[in-house]
């Protein structure tokens, strides 16, 4: 008879495999003054060059101006050069044969962490497959638009994973992230604990998409945390906390790009300058039921669209005619994690269900 509580741990590991490449490589940059003026230069990064402020007037540019300033010559800007991001590997460490061999030790470490941590019989590492739904599904921006060329080893050091794991990998089926599959196991649990009072799968995962699903979960880079299980309430704001701030660092979907003036002034929020994570979280802050939630992310979007269509252009230049309602099934439709294979999700259908009068537009009532 088995002690672990769980049958099976599902890993979301593309993070795991995208950091292992990573880690043996040393990322830089090559400068080209435009007019030729400076040698061809070499940086560790953005930061060693003009800094990590937006004016882009620190680290070299700002020694480089301070001595200009001193001959009583004109200053220079970062805009008169051009960047070019480039990577190399690094020296490899004695003890290890190869870069992949090297990258495999950092995965063979996680693995460890998880199977330490998991409380389950057996373990899945999942990794993403060649195809996502998404890419064709945004028009608002360019799905995971903002992402950095893989690393040099990626698909060398994926090959040598899936060899050395075989029956503990699963590959994402078509159109889905390796995302959707773990949450499509942890509805299954939910579902699961709802018939027999226990679950039957734990999820390991950093990303916080999958926060969306009720079943027990551990965060792989903080294993000592332990597992937890998230209530229904905890996954819908959540999801309803991604619909206002979106996720354009990881993904580059924009979620709502502003908040209105009277709806920052009947909840108490900044005068609206974009909206992040905090924003988002303080907005549905008094928000106790899902129901309620959702109705905070209706006024949201429409005190900021409008109730009437407007003109709208994609990314790739199509130009149609949108109201706040398809802007929030766009971001809800890139941001929902699956629960069933051949699901399409459409928030349409929640509000519905939840008996939501999205229709009609919400009041603000100042």
């Amino acid at each position: 008879m088995s002690e672990n509580e769980y049958e099976c741990c599902y890993v979301d590991f593309d993070t795991v495999l995208y950091r292992a490449a990573s880690g043996v490589q040393q990322n830089y940059i090559l400068v080209t003054h435009k007019e030729g003026k400076y040698p061809v230069q070499r940086f560790d990064g953005v930061s060693k060059f003009y800094g990590l402020g937006k004016s882009k007037s620190g680290a070299w540019i700002a020694e480089e101006n301070e001595r200009l300033v001193e001959q009583g010559l004109p200053e220079i800007s970062a805009e008169e050069f051009e960047i070019e991001s480039l990577a190399e590997l690094k020296e490899l460490p004695p003890e290890y044969e190869s870069h992949v061999d090297w990258a495999m030790t950092q995965i063979d470490f996680k693995v460890g962490d998880i199977k330490k941590t998991c409380k389950a019989d057996k373990y899945v590492l999942g990794i993403g497959g060649r195809s996502n739904f998404r890419y064709e599904a945004a028009h608002i921006l360019p799905y995971k638009g903002k992402r950095k060329p893989k690393p040099i080893l990626f698909e060398e050091l994926r090959e040598a994973f899936i060899e050395k794991y075989r029956n503990k990998v699963n590959i994402s089926r078509d159109n889905l992230e390796q995302d959707d599959e773990v949450s499509i196991k942890g509805w299954e649990s939910y579902h699961h604990y709802l018939k027999t009072g226990k679950h039957k799968y734990v999820l390991a995962f950093i990303d916080k998409d999958i926060m969306m699903t009720p079943c027990p979960y551990f965060n792989y880079d903080k294993c000592e945390e332990g597992i937890r299980i998230p209530t229904v309430e905890e996954c819908a704001r959540a999801f309803c906390v991604q619909l206002i701030a979106g996720d354009l660092g990881t993904d580059n979907i924009q979620g709502l790009p502003n908040l209105s003036e009277d709806f920052c002034k009947k909840y108490g929020l900044p005068k609206p300058r974009g909206v992040g994570k905090a924003t988002a979280i303080k907005a549905l802050e008094d928000c106790v039921t899902p129901k309620e939630m959702y109705e905070r992310v209706i006024e949201a979007y429409q005190t900021y669209y409008g109730m009437e269509a407007f003109e709208f252009t994609s990314f790739r230049g199509e130009v149609s005619k949108r109201t706040w309602l398809d802007m929030l099934r766009e971001n809800a439709l890139l941001l929902y994690m699956m629960r069933k294979e051949d699901e399409v999700f459409d928030i349409e259908n929640t509000f519905k269900r939840m008996n939501i009068d999205y229709l009609t537009k919400m009041e603000i009532g100042l």
